[in-house]
């Protein structure tokens, strides 16, 4: 059998360049890549227990890793950023719930969620505090 690639692949387009971040940037895209590959298999509902939980996990600390450089370095976004944070955490709950009550249709949308955050989370707001951060020498 072949392996197939995978659909939301991490490129050097998402570095934000310090390589902790980066680092947990791709656990995001492999667990996003997760719950693509459950749903072409029709397993969705089952991976979306598992998946939900990696990205309690992810939230917890991968936020905390991120607000404590910004904080460190007095990044001015600070507080705008802490908010989309947050964001995601309360929808994150939201389809934990959802899943829990047997609600159709989670492991899809959160699918479509996910693939929003990479795309507008990481590539726009993220990257506002790539060189910021790195002109603090921050890598």
């Amino acid at each position: 059998m072949a392996v197939s690639s995978p659909t939301f692949r991490w490129t050097e387009r998402y570095a934000v360049n310090v390589q902790a971040l980066d680092n947990q940037h791709r656990i995001l895209f492999a667990t996003t890549n997760e719950l693509n590959d459950a749903l072409s298999y029709g397993e969705g509902a089952a991976a979306a227990d598992p998946v939900l939980q990696k990205l309690v996990d992810y939230a917890l600390s991968h936020f905390a890793a991120e607000e404590a450089l910004m904080k460190k370095h007095r990044f001015p976004e600070l507080a705008k950023h802490r908010a989309e944070h947050e964001d995601f955490a309360r929808k994150v709950t939201e389809f934990i719930e959802e899943y829990r009550v047997g609600k159709a249709g989670v492991p899809v949308k959160l699918l479509l969620f996910l693939q929003s955050w990479l795309k507008q989370h990481i590539l726009v707001t993220d990257k506002a505090y790539s060189s910021f951060l790195n002109e603090r020498g921050v890598r």
